[in-house]
């Protein structure tokens, strides 16, 4: 989902109109939809978020021409130019270790535009599966915009044969992100703030990363008391994300407590906390 939207992004003056078929599905499924039934969101709802921010950036990786170079794209869907931007790309292996680091500063963007911040050669000593960040931050670089992505040394191979197939891509060479399983284990400190405002309930969850690992595809969720269902409907500010090395990322989120709910409302709301190579955790 987020490759998607990304893509009419960074490329609008290619692509001027996209429909988003199935938003949502009435059973639990892996295709196409943001958010099930019960309007709990799904990692798809996640993605669109990022690849719809007004103000983002975006890695269009080693994938066109003989594959040398990657691009780095800024995009600013709103109406005002911004000017005076840095853009910052850097490189993980799974272990944690950066491996590079580029940046521009003095970047400008004019609105409702695209445009390509910087290419990025191949880049050495990588593992066979490593994480890219991409940030777009201000002058005094506070953080407008963040993308991480994951991605393999061992590039697809879409061969020279047309792939139109509606649910299938016969591809000549998957790229290999099996190394993922074998990421080393991370653990985070977890804390959380709960306030209510006009029968809206907010929780504010921190996420500390102490150590020198990554901590990969954190998913956070409030739940009606430890370890039970997800509270119903809800909204976060962000999921999934990716937390650093000695890094603090906070998550909102919110959802209605108020007078005609009997449940959630009268519960104090709990927390779980998971990612691919993080342990469960769960608080009250």
């Amino acid at each position: 989902m987020r490759a998607q939207y990304e893509t009419y992004a960074s490329h609008w003056n290619d692509r001027k109109m996209m429909i988003h078929w199935m938003m949502n599905n009435p059973w639990p499924s892996f295709f196409g939809h943001l958010f099930d039934d019960y309007f709990k969101p799904g990692g798809g709802y996640f993605g669109a978020k990022k690849g719809l921010r007004p103000l983002s950036v975006v890695w269009d990786y080693y994938a066109t021409g003989d594959r040398s170079q990657a691009k780095l794209y800024v995009v600013n869907q709103t109406s005002e130019a911004r000017n005076n931007l840095r853009v910052a790309v850097e490189f993980f292996n799974l272990d944690g270790t950066r491996q590079y680091f580029s940046e521009v500063g003095n970047f400008s963007i004019a609105a409702n535009s695209s445009r390509e911040a910087m290419t990025v050669p191949r880049v050495p000593k990588l593992a066979s599966t490593h994480f890219v960040r991409a940030a777009l931050m201000t002058a005094t670089r506070n953080v407008l915009a963040e993308n991480v992505y994951w991605e393999s040394t061992a590039d697809d191979d879409l061969g020279s044969a047309k792939n139109d197939e509606q649910f299938k891509t016969d591809l000549v060479k998957w790229a290999d992100m099996s190394a993922l399983n074998t990421m080393p284990r991370s653990d985070l400190d977890v804390s959380a703030q709960v306030s209510d405002s006009n029968g809206e309930r907010q929780v504010t969850i921190t996420l500390t990363n102490p150590a020198n690992r990554v901590a990969f595809f954190v998913r956070a969720e409030v739940t009606q008391g430890s370890d039970g269902n997800e509270i119903l409907p809800i909204t976060y500010n962000d999921n999934y994300i990716t937390v650093f090395p000695h890094e603090v990322r906070t998550i909102v989120a919110k959802f209605y407590a108020g007078p005609g709910r009997s449940a959630p409302g009268s519960l104090v709301p709990a927390l779980r906390v998971e990612g691919y190579n993080v342990a469960r955790k769960l608080f009250r």
